[in-house]
């Protein structure tokens, strides 16, 4: 969720209409939380083994399998962010979390 290489956002100011706006890059968790909403509806409205439930125990079962629906980001050679890396091995990064997610890997897994 790294502002520097987020998505491109046209914004004019609210109360000067002589403006003709600005290009902005942006990203974070205020592009980042809606999207994993709307992957989260998409995922429950998929889902053929009832209710999600809470996400927590069943997505860090599914990171552990080999086959797993997160890419760690954890080094330089798997990370195209130099600015979050994290620790290689580990499961969960404080700066990365899981890593990327597959959703279609993961809506396979919530499957199962």
């Amino acid at each position: 969720a790294d502002p520097n290489t987020g998505y491109s956002m046209f914004i004019t100011p609210k109360n000067n209409r002589n403006s003709k706006g600005q290009w902005l890059i942006t990203g974070g968790t205020s592009i980042v939380a809606p999207q994993m909403a709307a992957a989260s509806v998409l995922l429950s409205d998929f889902n053929t083994t009832g209710r999600l439930g809470f996400w927590n125990p069943q997505i860090y079962k599914f990171a552990k399998r080999s086959d797993s629906p997160f890419k760690p980001l954890d080094s330089r050679t798997n990370n195209t962010n130099l600015y979050y890396t994290g620790q290689p091995g580990k499961l969960y990064n404080q700066a990365t979390g899981l890593g990327t997610v597959d959703f279609t890997a993961l809506n396979k897994a919530f499957n199962e």
